[in-house]
């Protein structure tokens, strides 16, 4: 069964209908890690950093970080360190460093990381999902 089709899953959209400041951070995880395989598989890093989905980029580092994923955390960070510090959590800011950034280092940029995330070499979405399973069960 995909994570996504599972009980935990209707549960955190159930959660999610309250909107997204009131769930917990495994929680805010669990989607923000959702968002970044689902933008990053069907176009690139450059694409989930464009879209709303690149809100979410620290919180989906956070996760990367807690479920202790080096590969994929690595491959995102390398793709973070182009925003500088500190990370535009604003669309319309991280828009414009965005077209800096490939300006400067040319519109391939974000292939190689994207490239390591999309082979999955590490399956965090499956790990956030098992993971909020286990804090709902506590529940």
């Amino acid at each position: 069964m995909q994570p996504t089709n599972s009980p935990t899953w209707k549960r955190l959209e159930e959660n999610w209908a309250n909107g997204f400041n009131s769930l917990m951070k495994e929680e805010q995880e669990a989607l923000a890690l959702w968002w970044l395989e689902a933008e990053t598989m069907n176009g690139t890093l450059n694409q989930y950093f464009w879209n709303s989905s690149g809100d979410l980029a620290l919180i989906a580092l956070s996760g990367l970080e807690n479920l202790n994923m080096p590969v994929t955390l690595e491959a995102f960070r390398e793709a973070l360190k182009y925003f500088g510090d500190p990370y535009p959590v604003n669309r319309e800011l991280r828009m414009d460093r965005l077209e800096e950034i490939e300006t400067t280092y040319g519109e391939e940029v974000f292939t190689p990381p994207s490239r390591i995330i999309q082979e999955l070499p590490e399956d965090f979405v499956q790990a956030v999902v098992s993971r909020l399973e286990a804090v709902y069960a506590r529940t």
